[in-house]
């Protein structure tokens, strides 16, 4: 780029710098400092491009334009060549007008004029629970096509339906797919999108690096390490569940670090005892700790579950995004110092497992006095099993509520160290309490790897040897997380008499 020329503003960079331009600054000068894709991230990718395929099953009557491969003025060409020769539907249809560009998923016309039709990965909501930024993306479209000279009477954000309950064979694009029209928002949002791009055109087209407001939005970005090299993990930033205002309000009186805090700031109590922890140079133990320990009874069982959520079903009876059990793991305490017994289960084929999830899970609970389990995620599983009549989902329901433990509770309530950096998560309670224990080196070490390693067990030609792989890895991962619990419960026991003993 022309040192001082305004560049040519995307889609995607409209998007990306509109929670900070310094992310659509350095995409654009700094590109290497952009971490690599994960397979998170190219599976979300995969995901999008299934859908914008199903998506165009909507419209017979579309034609697709050839890829033109970044080059604006070439797309934009093609596209106007297109609708001067009639074509009345077009996919990936690029508009471009006083230095903004855009390509569109749908681009429609009929006797009200053009339509847009943007298709999203996202849930089907109502207007007014999407999030803004699907919102002003769409908005840009439109403005950005108006400018080009196209009538645009509709603009609507094509997303995925979770109510759909896929019957088995094709996708239907209608019943798994919805419409939610967007076009009077849009409108509204004119005035808004122009003031948005000029900013951040003139910030791209600044040698310089834009200074910006950092807040709670930054965790969310790619560019976090880069912009926050020598951060300290006490920095206010890192306040557990701190809200933007509440920053905006501590940096107002001066306060950078949470052990700085004064005691008449309003805090919640977990924010209260992250800053006690810093000042006081030691962890915070409830005397409360001891007795919830001690109401846990025996034969203990520590489970926990792993499920998938595909956008795309992968079992008739089920909808998008809904969690399926796949894949338990147990340790069964006969008493605190018994050594644990492991139980396990993985889905053995490509049936719907969650059937054999409960009958299996069953024979191992049913006799249980308590089942432990971290955060609340497993009964709410059984909840979804249960309106679905899974065989035996009710009877796991109501003996889980019945005998629940959960140990984050216990955790949450009366345990606190530095360590915890203001989390609970089994992730970062486990380094803290048991030090000898880690998912590092493991090949799947957390719970959105096991969902991905799942749906790839389900891929056609996978070859045996990756999957006997993945299966090994499945199992190794869950049984490290019921036996992280064992091993924390161990470490809690510790500090509860060592208290009792202080």
């Amino acid at each position: 780029m022309i040192p001082g020329s305004v560049p040519t503003l995307t889609k995607s960079q409209f998007v990306r710098g509109l929670d900070c331009v310094r992310r659509a600054w350095l995409d654009l000068h700094r590109p290497e400092l952009r971490p690599p894709l994960t397979e998170y991230d190219r599976d979300r990718m995969e995901t999008g491009v299934r859908v914008g395929e199903l998506a165009r099953r909507r419209y017979p009557e579309g034609h697709r334009l050839p890829a033109a491969y970044g080059d604006h003025a070439l797309a934009a060409a093609l596209t106007e060549e297109a609708i001067a020769d009639g074509r009345t539907c077009l996919f990936e249809a690029t508009v471009a007008s006083e230095g903004r560009v855009a390509r569109l998923d749908v681009l429609r016309r009929d006797d009200a004029g053009w339509s847009i039709d943007e298709v999203k990965s996202s849930s089907l909501r109502e207007p007014e629970d999407l999030k803004p930024d699907k919102v002003m993306e769409l908005a840009f479209q439109v403005r950005t096509a108006r400018r080009a000279g196209l009538d645009v009477a509709q603009a609507r954000l094509i997303l995925v339906d979770t109510g759909y309950v896929w019957p088995g064979g094709e996708y239907d694009p209608f019943g798994m797919l919805g419409a939610v029209e967007l076009t009077q928002t849009c409108d509204e949002q004119t005035d808004q999108v122009d003031e948005i791009a000029r900013n951040i055109q003139e910030n791209l087209s600044n040698p310089e690096l834009p200074g910006v407001e950092t807040n709670v939005h930054c965790k969310r970005c790619d560019y976090f390490d880069h912009c926050h090299r020598g951060i300290s993990p006490r920095s206010v930033l890192f306040l557990t569940r701190v809200r933007a205002l509440q920053i905006l309000e501590l940096r107002d009186i001066g306060v950078e670090r949470i052990e700085q805090i004064p005691d008449d700031f309003p805090l919640t109590e977990p924010q209260r005892r992250q800053r006690d922890v810093l000042l006081r140079g030691k962890p915070i133990v409830g005397e409360g700790l001891a007795e919830a320990l001690d109401a846990m009874a025996y034969p203990a069982a520590f489970v926990d579950y792993e499920t998938s959520n595909p956008a795309f079903p992968l079992f008739a009876g089920t909808r998008p995004y809904r969690q399926v059990c796949f894949q338990w793991s147990a340790h069964v305490l006969s008493h605190p110092g018994a050594d644990p017994v492991h139980f396990e289960f993985l889905a053995p084929d490509a049936c719907d497992p969650r059937e054999a999830f409960c009958r299996t899970l069953w024979e191992v609970v049913k006799d249980a006095a308590s089942i432990v389990h971290y955060t609340d995620f497993e009964i709410v599983q059984l909840r979804a099993m249960e309106h679905d009549d899974i065989p035996l989902a009710a009877e796991l329901l109501a003996t889980i509520e019945a005998r629940s433990v959960d140990l984050h509770r216990i955790v949450y309530d009366h345990v606190c160290l530095e360590e915890f950096g203001g989390r609970t998560s089994i992730k970062v309670v486990l380094p803290a309490l048991c030090p000898s224990m880690s998912y590092e080196g493991m090949a799947i070490a957390e719970g959105a790897g096991a969902a991905l390693a799942f749906r790839r067990l389900h891929e056609p030609d996978l070859p045996p040897r990756e999957e006997a792989r993945l299966r090994r890895a499945l199992l190794d991962y869950c049984r490290q997380d019921t036996l992280a619990m064992v091993e924390i419960y161990r470490a809690l026991r510790v500090l509860a008499k060592a208290r009792e003993r202080d």
